[in-house]
């Protein structure tokens, strides 16, 4: 397996990782914190969360195919997709800037993949 494929692999197995940790640390007390009176919008609240966490998942499982397949173009978005976590996240909420590290991280190593291929 060439260097670059090793590297789009752990990238992209750290944006996974990134979504359990998700799913398992984030969902419950988000749900819990912003629990409104009404049952319609606290149903919405949870699609809508639910539907983030969807995102974190097909873009990882979305770079796993890529880096099995060793497709530069689909690792390039997989960049991108980690771009936009790593930069949205710390100026949207700035305590949370260390939930960022996961998919930056995944992002310079697939970035590293795309160099060295």
């Amino acid at each position: 397996m060439p260097s670059s494929q090793i590297t789009y692999f752990a990238g992209s197995a750290l944006m996974l990782l990134d979504a359990v940790l998700y799913s398992i640390g984030a969902l419950g007390p988000l749900r819990k914190a912003l629990t409104p009176d009404n049952n319609y919008w606290a149903r919405r609240l949870l699609l809508n969360l639910l539907l983030a966490n969807a995102g974190l998942y097909l873009t990882a499982m979305f770079t796993l195919v890529g880096a099995y397949l060793a497709s530069p173009a689909v690792m390039g978005v997989g960049v991108l997709a980690c771009a936009y976590s790593a930069a949205t996240v710390p100026v949207l909420t700035p305590g949370d800037w260390p939930h960022a590290i996961p998919r930056a991280v995944g992002g310079a190593l697939i970035l590293v993949g795309l160099i060295v291929r």
